[in-house]
């Protein structure tokens, strides 16, 4: 697999991904917490390793997301640059900075954004800064979503990334909206970041629960 270009790969991915997908039986119980509109701007959230539900519901609403420039992100930016989006390459040990800054900016121009906050290596459901401090520079609210599937093949990566096996229940959910107030000092974005870090974890626990999801 090495031996292939990462660029192969995710236009692979992305054609397995869309075949898998039309096996599965999804329920989004909560939609209505998705109540800002196509055109509204918003900071979507979701850990690295629960991106296959989220790839596929949040196509076609005009979203950024972040993928960072490391070979897995390499893979997941040619996957969902076929599914559609635009992204923004970066994350918060390479190019992280100049990624914000273009995220704010587009944010500010009425972009939704989307960032995996534990990319791209981890820890595993540790949130970093990142999209905090822009929703504290926007004033958007931040929404946590999160998939999970009865039965699935968890990668042995840092990320665990959970790949749904064909004709499982699957469950897609999205949270609360939550925004950051106060400004940026570093002891307020730390209040946030570890609030949002604690729903994000229980999103993605209430997932797995509602689907009885067992990961190994």
């Amino acid at each position: 697999m090495k031996n292939l270009s990462p660029k192969f790969l995710g236009k692979l991915a992305w054609f397995l991904a869309k075949i898998l997908k039309k096996t599965l039986s999804i329920e989004m119980p909560n939609a209505e917490n998705d109540c800002f509109g196509k055109n509204n701007p918003v900071i979507y959230v979701v850990w690295h390793g629960r991106l296959f539900f989220p790839m596929f519901y949040l196509r076609n609403m005009g979203l950024i997301p972040l993928v960072s420039e490391h070979r897995d992100g390499e893979i997941i930016n040619a996957s969902i640059e076929l599914a559609g989006y635009e992204t923004v390459r970066g994350s918060t040990t390479r190019g992280g900075v100049k990624a914000l800054v273009k995220l704010i900016k587009k944010a500010k121009q009425g972009a939704r954004i989307a960032v995996t906050p534990d990319g791209p290596r981890g820890p595993k459901w540790h949130f970093q800064q990142g999209a905090v401090y822009i929703a504290a520079k926007t004033g958007l609210p931040i929404v946590p979503v999160a998939g999970s599937a009865k039965h699935a093949f968890y990668f042995k990566s840092w990320d665990s990334f959970q790949l749904p096996l064909p004709f499982s229940k699957g469950v897609y959910l999205i949270g609360e909206p939550y925004y950051v107030t106060n400004g940026t000092d570093e002891k307020n974005i730390e209040f946030h970041r570890a609030e949002i870090e604690r729903r994000l974890i229980n999103l993605v626990k209430e997932a797995d629960e509602k689907v009885g999801a067992r990961e190994k």
